[in-house]
């Protein structure tokens, strides 16, 4: 039998703009980000429901001050300098709108769009 490699298309996730779920939290890469243009400004978020085709669709608008219904954003630090990513933390809220993948141990990625200057809507 003659054996052939499989080439294997690389993508680190790095240029692909995407939100992990899972754990009671909601954590967005550096891509997703940047396609908000943060630079550290936001420090809360909203999360927002609506119908698209029939179907919930959920978004997330980042803020830079606190408002009604918000949810602080945490920033992650290594070595004392902060990592360009947001993680938006409601256990209850989370397992609400996205059922087991939003309450499990495990982290599940989803695609993200911007649909308005500070506002991303999660491909659920």
């Amino acid at each position: 039998m003659e054996w052939e490699v499989v080439k294997i298309k690389q993508t680190g996730g790095n240029s692909v703009p995407f939100v992990s779920l899972g754990n009671g939290r909601l954590e967005f890469n550096a891509a997703a980000c940047q396609i908000v243009n943060d630079e550290g400004q936001y420090k809360f978020a909203q999360i927002l429901k609506g119908k698209e085709k029939g179907k919930t669709v959920i978004g997330v608008k980042f803020l830079t001050e606190y408002e009604e219904n918000t949810i602080p954003i945490k920033r992650k630090k290594q070595s004392g300098k902060m990592l360009q990513g947001m993680v938006i933390s409601n256990r209850g809220l989370i397992a609400e709108l996205f059922g087991k993948e939003g309450s499990n141990n495990g982290m599940v990625r989803h695609g993200v769009e911007l649909v308005a200057e500070n506002i991303l809507k999660i491909d659920y």
